[in-house]
């Protein structure tokens, strides 16, 4: 998608003329990197296509999300969307996002910094056949390759319209032949570049911030982790007629298992990291990107010190100048690196600013961490023995309920007792027979009452 210095496809009128406001968020701009580096990374043979969803209110437009879509070569040679494909995956879209409702704006491609060519025509008019007023966001991989501080992002954001095809030719205060009103004019589109702002919501914000401290949280895949993602690449999605989409496992050919079953299995190994807390899975990653920050400074760092031991030794000794020992180490097959005085400089400069890294007074950096270290071990201790205290404490808690429950239920126990045993002495005291009447006969006179 290269296109010449002067673009015939853009327009001369002014981007202020037609008031088109765009809002620009950053998740699409995310989408459209994590694109085009996964596809780069996978060798993607096809066009960097992507569809925008935002809202339209009047004359402003809102970019919120984006999606990548699935091109294929037409009968001419360029790149077209699949219309069936796109229409299925805007409908799923449209019902993801539906609060707010939010609804094709137009697609992002790879442009050039000239602008758009004849090739984002035939996606263009597609796109268009679902929204007349859609956009085409345009990503500069040069500024990418190439960055420099303080530039903006690399992305232009372009509008189109049918023009007459003399409107272009035809400069500003110059005559026009006068033509009759009747005559058919040639209309061509054309695209013109619009002025753009960026916006971040909240739930933007919370994203970001997730991204932005998922670089710390990187940490090699063991064996375990590549069981699962094997496991996870064995499952399928399948449909289940309701609209929603479930991962089912496929059964394995008898092949594959035979192949697996010769294979020699190797002992099951533990993960060491299937039970830490998330604080801790969280700082043993942070120590894993420490760790690999640390290893590749140390491999810059040898990659320095093996350069400076190459170096021509007459030019180290300070007898030959940069371009003879230049021509000397060319002429060595390899054995000698070439001199470069900026490489020289760097390194100089990469010296000298080491003694601002180390600090001035060791000794009172090490008594200050040996000083927190106390201080943390001390603090961890007085917390293990709060612990044994509240244990302590707990036990006596129950000790003590228990024991009141055993005294309780044994002053039941004499209670009872005490009252059987003075029913008994009471009835000796009266007399009582065997047969319960009365030894003297007195249960007469009590019938009387």
């Amino acid at each position: 998608m290269v296109g010449h210095a002067a673009n015939e496809l853009l327009s001369t009128q002014k981007a202020s003329d037609s008031g088109l406001k765009v809002v620009l968020h950053p998740l699409p701009i995310l989408e459209i990197s994590d694109f085009i580096v996964r596809g780069y990374q996978r060798g993607l043979r096809g066009a960097v296509v992507g569809a925008l969803l935002g809202q339209q209110n009047g004359r402003e437009i809102t970019i919120e999300h984006s999606f990548s879509c699935k091109s294929a070569k037409n009968a001419d040679g360029l790149y077209e969307l699949d219309q069936e494909w796109f229409k299925k995956r805007l409908e799923q879209m449209k019902l993801v996002h539906k609060s707010p409702a939010l609804d094709l704006v137009g697609w992002y491609s790879l442009v050039p910094k000239t602008g758009p060519s004849a090739l984002h025509l035939p996606i263009h008019r597609q796109i268009s056949s679902y929204n007349e007023s859609a956009v085409l966001l345009g990503f500069h991989v040069e500024d990418v390759l190439s960055p420099a501080s303080g530039d903006p992002l690399p992305i232009t954001i372009y509008e189109s319209n049918m023009e007459a095809e003399d409107s272009k030719e035809a400069g500003e205060g110059e005559d026009k032949e006068m033509k009759d009103a009747e005559a058919p004019t040639n209309m061509v589109l054309r695209f013109r570049k619009l002025p753009y702002t960026t916006d971040t919501g909240e739930a933007e914000m919370i994203a970001m911030q997730f991204i932005r401290e998922g670089g710390a949280n990187a940490a090699t895949v063991d064996g375990n982790e590549k069981h699962i993602l094997e496991q996870f690449d064995k499952k399928i999605a399948v449909n289940d007629g309701k609209g929603k989409r479930r991962a089912v496992a496929y059964e394995e050919s008898s092949k594959s298992k035979k192949d697996a079953a010769a294979r020699p299995t190797e002992p099951a190994t533990r993960n060491p990291d299937a039970n830490l807390t998330r604080a801790e899975a969280e700082y043993m990653s942070a120590l894993q990107a420490k760790y690999n920050a640390i290893k590749m400074m140390r491999s810059r760092l040898g990659l320095i010190i093996t350069y400076l031991q190459n170096l021509p030794p007459a030019f180290t000794a300070g007898t030959q100048t940069t371009s003879e020992a230049a021509d000397f180490a060319r002429a060595s097959n390899g054995q000698y690196t070439i001199p470069s005085n900026n490489i020289l400089r760097h390194i100089q400069a990469l010296v000298t600013n080491a003694d601002l890294v180390a600090p001035a007074e060791q000794a009172t950096l090490e008594r200050e961490i040996q000083r927190e270290t106390n201080d943390v071990n001390l603090i961890s201790m007085i917390s293990d023995l709060m612990s044994s205290v509240n244990e302590a404490r707990e036990a006596g808690k129950k000790f003590h309920v228990v024991e009141s429950a055993r005294n309780s239920r044994q002053g039941r126990v004499a209670a009872t007792s005490g009252s059987l045993y003075e029913q008994s002495l009471f009835e000796s005291e009266l007399g009582m027979g065997g047969d319960g009447d009365f030894a003297d006969g007195s249960d007469s006179v009590l019938a009387q009452y």
